[in-house]
């Protein structure tokens, strides 16, 4: 079923191809792939096709997008996926918007495809890039690819990573796959791109830097007008605790707004403005971010940029009073993990507003602010995006509420208090979805406003033993934990007094259950509902 399908594909191709000059040759080719592959010579049917894909036969129009689909097929019919998927990636990054056909294609080649359009999304720095091609023939059999730098280029250095440096003349030849190309030139801004080296393509490149001299220690008024109306401030709302403020920057168009995950962690709901309601179209816990859907567009998008480099300049956009956008210039000291990673700043970003994004002097929104002087690049970010418009597209949209709950980040209350003021009382995380910044401590009362789960708690004071205990934080509960220092080892009653303490002392769960729970060390109590008692025997 697969190869008369396939079979019927190519000969659909090859009779609808638009009767024209420019595409007689595609239209030949094609109909060679069909007729090779009716012989079952799917290697030969696949370099018929693979000529045919030549951007110089003509526009890239309907015959040659389903040439695409056509050699994605051939080449995994032919257990050659690497090489699949190579090529694909090669045609999306050259035409990302070419539609998927879903219809006369096989599962696997539209999975390959829709993977190859979400690793090859394009940045500012490919629209600085221009490529040509010296394509094989049909009949070429070999594997070899090359690269080099067109007759213009010369005072440019390019650096592929892990190979080498491109010249001009016959260029650098190399195994096919994707490679990092670092671009460089005295008085202008490096340049950053990815590309696919081809077997048997020549791709020859040519640049249109930047000057150094744009890129200024502020950001020009034009530009600075542009990045504030991207800004969407996030009023954050959280059992328990007060709203508190994020910030979020219109980088993909529409109504879908990046920022962190920390920014919306353990919400009960976020708004863009009076009364509305904002949706989580995508979030990664581990890299830190979010896409929002917002009920209103923002005036203006921002692009994404992977084009920044150690030592450039870039301004981190915060909100003064939740309202007013303000920004920071900060250094790019590294980027580390390159092309994911992280990006490590000169300093932190002025304002403390989570998911306040990071442009450079263009306007280009280089990553988002994930605490300390630390960012996500915009690299990571772009992923996170492909997934929320798909996710988008089928309804799949979340509550923040419904995130929180999915996480286990819904926070509840628990008030903690011993009967000594001067007890030192320290709270420590236990689950594997809390964090470390959730760490805290205070004197004789301390409020725990805390994600859902079980905390540590340790209160001291001198010359008296540790009392340890443990809580448990109920999302959307309240609840209270008293520590008893009266009885010590050996029987011997503490000097302070007992402050009018009965013999039992008890945890009232405020909201319906049982928000905390308690164990003693060398004993506890617990309940499920109501009210926990714990009896402490009188000194």
């Amino acid at each position: 079923m697969k190869r008369l399908l396939l079979a019927g594909t190519i000969l659909a191709l090859a009779l609808t191809a638009p009767a024209v000059q420019a595409q007689g040759s595609r239209t030949e080719l094609l109909r060679q792939a069909t007729a090779a592959y009716d012989d079952f010579d799917i290697p030969r049917a696949a370099r018929f096709a693979r000529a045919a894909r030549d951007p110089s036969l003509g526009a890239r129009d309907t015959a040659w997008v389903r040439g695409v689909h056509l050699l994605t097929q051939l080449l995994i019919e032919d257990n050659q996926n690497a090489q699949a998927t190579l090529w694909a990636r090669w045609a999306m990054r050259i035409e990302p918007t070419l539609q998927i056909d879903s219809v006369r294609f096989l599962g696997e080649v539209v999975t390959t495809l829709r993977e190859a359009r979400a690793s090859a999304v394009r940045t500012t720095a490919d629209d600085a890039t221009r490529e040509t091609f010296a394509w094989p023939t049909a009949t070429f059999t070999g594997t070899e690819a090359r690269l080099r730098l067109a007759p213009s280029a010369t005072a440019v250095s390019v650096l592929v990573t892990g190979v080498g440096l491109l010249t001009g003349g016959p260029g650098l030849a190399l195994a096919p796959g994707t490679y990092d190309l670092q671009v460089n030139a005295s008085g202008f801004l490096p340049l950053r791109i990815t590309r696919e080296a081809l077997p048997g393509v020549t791709t020859e490149f040519s640049f249109t830097l930047t000057s150094a001299a744009a890129a200024a220690n502020t950001l020009a008024a034009d530009v600075s007008a542009r990045v504030n109306r991207s800004i969407v401030p996030l009023n954050v709302t959280r059992f328990g605790a007060p709203a508190s403020c994020a910030a979020g920057v219109t980088a993909a168009g529409g109504r879908l707004v990046v920022t962190s995950y920390s920014a919306i962690r353990g919400a009960d709901g976020v708004a863009s403005g009076p009364g509305d309601g904002v949706r989580v179209a995508a979030w990664n816990v581990a890299a830190n971010l979010a896409v929002l859907v917002v009920p209103n567009a923002a005036p203006d998008t921002l692009p994404l940029t992977d084009n920044v480099v150690a030592g450039q300049a870039l301004f981190g956009i915060s909100l003064q009073e939740c309202r007013t956008p303000t920004h920071t210039r900060v250094l790019l000291s590294a980027w580390e993990g390159r092309p994911a990673g992280s990006l490590r700043l000169s300093a932190p970003l002025a304002g403390d507003v989570a998911g306040a994004p990071l442009v450079d002097f263009q306007g280009n929104v280089a990553g988002v602010w994930n605490g300390g002087p630390n960012a996500v690049p915009a690299a990571v970010v772009a992923g996170l995006l492909q997934t929320a418009r798909t996710n988008v597209a089928a309804g799949r949209v979340l509550t923040p509420q419904a995130v929180a709950t999915q996480e286990r980040h819904r926070y509840g209350t628990v008030v903690i208090a011993a009967d000594i003021p001067e007890a030192a009382i320290k709270v420590t995380p236990l689950e594997t979805w809390h964090w470390a910044a959730l760490a805290t401590a205070a004197t004789g009362t301390l409020t725990l406003n805390a994600p859902a789960g079980r905390y540590r708690v340790e209160a001291t004071v001198a010359g008296v033993p540790t009392r340890t205990l443990e809580v448990t934080v109920v999302a959307g509960e309240r609840g209270r934990a008293a520590i008893d220092f009266r009885v010590v080892a050996g029987g011997q009653p503490v000097a302070a007094p007992r402050k009018g303490l009965p013999r039992w002392v008890w945890i009232v769960a405020i909201g319906g259950g049982a928000a905390a729970a308690l164990a003693l060390s060398g004993g506890g109590g617990g309940a499920s509902g109501g009210t926990i008692g714990i009896s402490v025997p009188n000194p």
